[in-house]
């Protein structure tokens, strides 16, 4: 594996073009290079660089004032390359892995059309088959119930390990009897969870344990090696284990890897990142040259960043020696001079009143860099090591008048607006509890704290509610919508005027519009056919505190988190909070990633592995920093709060730097170093800054109330049949898998249309070969076409006595497709069959029913006529033969025709 330590700003997305055109010009064509890195935005940059690269090489000969140049010779090569440009692979890492298993899915015995499950879907999962597991080990006799009774409630804290399940391939527990308690539940929970998502579906982290089968053999690698001559990879410091297995396996099986990265970027343990990766890549590959030449930074800042880096790799801290080559500016940035400003609050106050102050401060540097030095508020950013930052920052900025927008807040699931949501469709089904206060209290409601109090102590509640006889009728048109579509119900609390003609978002800022209207967008693209799941789905992303702000419209200065800021850069950059300690959270249970040991809290080695991982957050936060002090371009302005002359955090790196609060101050146009003694800051109640008030649209509240039906219908679908035959099933559009019974309609009506018998072994395995039943095990299969061999038997037995045979019939069209526009709705379908014998037209559905039931199809059957009627001018008779009795009903067409009025009174309505 060949490695290139590369630096922020030192250019590694253009080293990776011009390895790009230095392997095409080599003869290695664009579709046998895989391009991958960490996130989507960078692999669509990544494309459409190489995409400016190819044009620039074609079109003019050379690429970057003569980087890259072309010959003659090489012409063909890159002209093939940009024809192959659009399907070339340049992914992030999941694509890239999700696009080889793909290549030999069936040779894992995974399904090539496979969905890729959402982490958040994943987590549902796997938190349904752990409760079921501790549910079954209650009982006395399970095998699991010792160790479901050792840990006690506290068993539920496996679902914490869920999500680390990528920092190792299999978990292990040492000696201690709850360390070995927790890993049965986990292995027998988790091996439900495997057997649940079948061959179909796979989360990220199983689209990686997948993928490292997959490496491990050497008949898929070789499958891979004929797909693929090279893998270049970029943020190769933000792989996690097993990801960085399945590429060491790849180079390992012959299979060129190149990669690039900065370890001293290494800042997502959070999300299973781990620097020692990138560390043994550095140990056993080819080290390349490291990237030294900055464009990003202008000189005095680039003095700055070489200096911190060599002090934090002296220390250890964060990086070594090796992981820190020094950088020098090039470009036009080495002709700037540049700006660092550190600020120091310093008094015995609480830390909470110094960081106000310390806000305060730093607005004011940013207010006297866009006044005396010009700087465009839209070209300043703010970083704060913690959400709380972020508010103490908003604060700041808007009793300095300063332009703001947030782009990346805390917990979007878990902010108020969405509670709100969330709580007032759990009254609706459940009036009681958390969720029922909450709602009292609620722009719904509006109730004071003594007349909420007043309805939660009440043995009947609702009762007590219809003292407030307009917040009860709220609580009985709330409860109506609920018990219909969980979108329609969200939709109805979000935008109908309902609250003394009112509506919900009227009670909000921009910001809590903005997101509110995010969640309705969201539930929209894959609505839940049921309100639980829709409950449950928002109560388990409202844990995960890495659900950020949808980012907010407008201009001025940006504020976000260093870990939302990692890979942008702006003209001036404010670091708040330099003082901030490192968070470490209490844990009940601990893996260690280098070995894959569970630790209980109550175990004996928990102590040792809490210091370990603590160590490993400390290491990271020295990394953060880094990432934080290299986004500016041109003016870099840090503050710290310091009490009691004990600087913490950042704060003591930059003291062991000669530039803390005691150091001597300075005031040059370059560098800036002042102390600033503690002063009182007054809050600020004021509520965030909202869009300017603009006159309404005319058409503002207009409503447009959804039609009856979509505009694209299947009359078969207008009442659901099990017995249906259905399209096969998209996951991701939110369908559900097909059942036994639709699979066996499927098989029969195609088998039908195909003229195949039951005694032929061929058509029986050609049935076989249908992906609609690829979700089903070999042994299921040869019952299912056991089922269908009788259907077409019986099929077969009406030919020729109840039914004509195929030959007598003197035009025949099975499996007729069919549209019919009907008022805002096509209806669009299969006819299983439309015949003529002599003059008589025959109109057949063939029907695999339990039961003998043909009044629920009747309003298919009207569509269909209708539809024949209009293209063809011909009124067939319509008649339904149901397999499993060999009885055929004849349908006559009054009653088809009443079908249709019912439907036409029913859309009036």
């Amino acid at each position: 594996m060949k490695v290139r330590v590369a630096s922020a700003g030192t250019g590694k997305t253009t080293s990776l073009v011009l390895r790009y055109l230095e392997l095409i010009a080599s003869g290695t064509p664009l579709r046998r290079i895989a391009g991958v890195t960490f996130t989507r935005k960078a692999a669509d940059e990544l494309r459409q660089r190489v995409g400016a690269a190819l044009y620039e090489l074609l079109e003019h000969g050379s690429y970057l004032g003569g980087l890259a140049t072309l010959t003659e010779e090489e012409r063909p090569a890159f002209e093939e390359a940009r024809r192959e440009l659009d399907g070339a692979t340049l992914t992030t890492i999941h694509g890239f892995l999700i696009e080889a298993l793909r290549l030999v899915a069936p040779l894992l015995s995974l399904d090539p059309d496979f969905t890729v499950l959402g982490e958040w879907e994943a987590t549902a999962l796997f938190e349904e088959e752990l409760k079921t597991v501790l549910f079954l080990a209650a009982e006395p006799g399970h095998g699991l119930n010792p160790a479901r009774t050792l840990l006690g409630p506290e068993a539920e804290i496996l679902l914490q390990l869920f999500s680390q399940r990528s920092l190792t391939e299999r978990f292990a527990a040492a000696a201690d009897p709850r360390n070995q308690a927790l890993l049965k539940l986990w292995e027998a929970a988790y091996a439900r969870f495997t057997v649940r998502l079948g061959a179909a579906l796979l989360p990220p982290s199983e689209v990686e344990r997948r993928a490292l089968m997959m490496v491990r053999s050497p008949k898929l690698l070789a499958r891979l090696a004929s797909r693929y001559r090279l893998v270049l990879v970029d943020e190769f410091q933000d792989v996690n284990p097993l990801q960085g297995q399945v590429f060491e396996q790849l180079e390992a099986g012959g299979l060129a890897v190149e990669v690039v990265g900065d370890p001293k970027q290494s800042i997502y343990g959070f999300r299973n990142a781990d620097v020692e990766v990138f560390r043994r890549a550095l140990k056993r590959g080819v080290v390349l040259p490291p990237l030294q030449q900055t464009r990003r930074h202008a000189r005095v800042l680039t003095r700055f960043l070489n200096r911190l880096t060599e002090t934090l790799a002296a220390g250890g801290q964060g990086f070594g020696p090796e992981e820190a080559p020094e950088v020098s500016p090039a470009g036009p940035q080495a002709d700037k001079q540049g700006r660092l400003e550190l600020h120091w609050v310093v008094g015995e106050a609480g830390i909470a009143d110094l960081r106000r102050q310390e806000a305060r401060l730093l607005a004011e540097r940013l207010r006297a860099l866009h006044d005396a030095h010009g700087y465009d508020f839209n070209d300043m950013a703010v970083l704060a090591r913690s959400y709380d930052g972020l508010r103490v920052l908003e604060e700041a900025l808007l009793a300095a008048g300063l332009p703001y927008v947030l782009i990346q807040g805390r917990g979007y699931y878990d902010r108020l607006e969405l509670r709100d949501l969330y709580h007032a469709l759990r009254v609706g089904i459940d009036p009681q509890g958390v969720s029922l206060g909450a709602w009292l209290r609620s722009p719904w409601a509006q109730l004071s704290l003594a007349e909420a109090d007043a309805v939660l102590a009440a043995d009947e509640p609702l009762e007590q509610l219809k003292a407030h006889p307009a917040v009860y009728r709220r609580y009985e048109a709330i409860k109506a919508q609920v018990a219909g579509v969980p979108l329609e119900a969200l939709k109805f609390l979000i935008r109908e005027p309902f609250i003394d003609g009112k509506r919900y978002v009227e009670f909000l800022d921009s910001r809590a519009r903005e997101n509110v209207d995010a969640l309705l967008f969201t539930v929209a693209e894959q609505p839940p056919g049921d309100l639980a799941i829709l409950l449950d789905r928002l109560e388990l992303l409202a844990r995960q505190a890495d659900a950020g702000d949808v980012p907010q419209s407008g201009e001025g200065v940006k504020l976000l988190t260093v870990h939302r800021a990692k890979g942008l850069e702006w003209p001036v950059v404010g670091v708040f909070d330099l003082g901030r300690t490192t968070y470490h959270p209490p844990q009940s249970v601990i893996l260690t990633p280098d070995d894959g040991h569970l630790h209980h809290k109550s175990s004996d080695g928990f102590a040792a592995a809490r210091e370990a991982i603590e160590a490993r957050a400390e290491q990271e936060g020295y990394r953060l920093f880094y990432v934080a002090a290299s986004r500016p371009r041109d003016v870099l302005v840090m503050t710290g709060s310091v009490k009691n002359g004990k600087p913490g955090g950042w704060a003591k790196v930059l003291a062991a730097m000669e530039l803390g609060p005691d150091a001597k101050p300075y005031d040059r146009p370059d560098f800036v170093l002042q102390t600033h003694p503690y002063q009182p800051v007054a809050a600020v109640s004021s509520q965030p800054l909202t869009d300017n008030q603009l006159t309404p649209a005319p058409y503002i509240d207009d409503a447009f109330k959804p039609h009856p039906y979509p505009p694209v219908f299947s009359p078969s679908r207008f009442k659901e049949a099990i017995h249906e035959p259905l399209p096969i099933s998209d996951p991701d559009e939110g369908e559900a898998l097909p059942g036994r019974a639709a699979t066996v309609g499927t098989l029969v009506h195609y088998a039908i249309s195909q003229g195949w018998r039951a005694e032929d072994p061929v058509h029986i395995e050609n049935l076989r070969a249908q992906e609609v039943m690829f979700p089903f095990a070999y042994d299921e299969q040869q019952e299912l076409l056991q089922e269908v061999k009788e259907l077409l038997t019986n099929y077969q037995s009406l030919l020729g006595t109840k039914l004509p045979l195929v030959a007598a019939r003197d035009e025949d069209y099975p499996e007729l497709p069919m549209a019919l526009p009907q008022g805002t709705t096509v209806w669009q379908g299969i006819i299983d069959r439309l015949y003529r014998v002599g003059e008589q037209w025959t109109l057949e559905d063939y029907k695999t029913d339990q039961e003998v039931s043909p009044e629920q199809y009747h309003f298919q059957l009207a569509v269909y006529l209708q539809a024949i009627q209009a293209v063809r001018g011909v009124t067939p008779q319509v008649q339904l033969v149901f397999l499993r009795h060999k009885e055929i009903i004849r349908v006559p067409e009054e009653i088809l025709g009443q079908a249709l009025l019912a439907l036409d009174k029913k859309g009036r309505t």
